[in-house]
């Protein structure tokens, strides 16, 4: 659940990021389209008034036949000079207007080349999703948010079913501590500690300088309990069950967590004879397998190992520490 929230979470970012992006650019364009257009409209009617301006002065003083017809009835010397000089205007004026329809003509459809550009350019501002984005990467925040929560609240619940899962199996293994130790055979020490075998030990925890089989570590990270085939393993202390089944050299191999970092290994167990499985709370002393030789193993025993935080240390000081001599019978 938490996987999936932060998938979509993250998804939805992205995808806002890139919206954001397209929105930005746009209403760019907006705004140099519009400066653009502005200009260009501004220009479209100066055109056209400067049209207008000539279109007048020409109806004001009548089309050039009537401004020659005023030039030949002209009777003065001085008046002759002045009509002349409108005829002279005149011309000027009438080769001017076909250029400067011409450049009203362009002026105009620039502007409404640009206007139409302008509409367009709202128009893909609008059409750019950024609300639906926003509400989508709000939705995908708050999801998040609710299974982040949720999963905090699962971990503490879990930690708190834990802690209480070991202390009924500590009061249970407390209460037939006397009736274990006698039907099992497992001593049980006052703090809740249980011998895992009855045997000797004919291997103990570090460097091995004479290998007993090819393809084993050089480096002895647990401590071996010489015990007849099929004899019983017990768990050494109270707590659950994290894994079963074969594990490389260790044969048939089973973990119990005990909790505060602290875990207990036991391998090399007999085919068919491991009696619990992941998730199982057991007790200390509780029978959960058989003693065989699985793996690389020359013999029936049981390899102890100790972990704490994960890394293996000498299982004897650390079950003396708590009551229990290995090898003692």
């Amino acid at each position: 659940m938490h996987a999936g929230a932060q998938s979509a979470y993250d998804t939805a970012r992205l995808e806002l990021v890139a919206t954001l992006a397209d929105h930005d650019a746009a209403t760019t364009r907006v705004d140099e389209v519009r400066v653009l257009a502005e200009a260009a409209l501004q220009r479209a009617e100066v055109s056209s008034r400067t049209l207008a301006s000539l279109v007048r002065a020409m109806v004001q003083h009548g089309s050039d036949t009537a401004a020659m017809d005023a030039v030949l009835g002209s009777q003065g010397a001085t008046d002759l000079l002045a009509r002349m000089g409108i005829v002279d205007r005149l011309a000027t004026l009438t080769g001017n207007l076909g250029d400067i329809r011409e450049q009203v003509e362009i002026d105009e459809n620039r502007s409404n080349s640009l206007q139409s550009q302008y509409t367009a350019a709202q128009d893909a501002v609008a059409s750019i999703p950024l609300a639906d984005k926003q509400a989508a990467f709000a939705a995908a925040e708050t999801d998040l948010d609710q299974a982040t929560a949720a999963l905090a609240a699962a971990t503490a619940a879990a930690q708190i079913a834990l802690a209480d899962s070991a202390q009924a199996s500590a009061s249970r293994s407390a209460r037939a501590a006397s009736q274990l130790a006698g039907l099992l055979g497992a001593r049980l020490s006052g703090q809740g500690w249980a011998t895992p075998a009855v045997g000797i030990i004919n291997d103990g925890f570090g460097p091995r300088p004479d290998l007993p089989l090819p393809g084993v570590q050089p480096f002895h990270s647990g401590t071996d309990l010489g015990a007849a085939c099929g004899s019983p393993v017990y768990a050494a202390s109270a707590g659950v069950v994290v894994q079963t089944g074969v594990l490389g050299t260790y044969g048939n191999w089973i973990l119990i967590d005990h909790g505060d970092g602290v875990s207990t290994g036991y391998a090399h167990i007999r085919d068919g004879a491991t009696l619990v499985s992941p998730g199982d709370a057991v007790t200390a002393g509780q029978v959960i397998a058989g003693v065989g030789s699985t793996g690389a193993s020359t013999g029936c025993h049981l390899h102890i190992e100790v972990r704490v935080d994960g890394t293996a240390v000498d299982a004897q000081p650390f079950f003396a520490a708590h009551g229990i001599d290995l090898g003692a019978g």
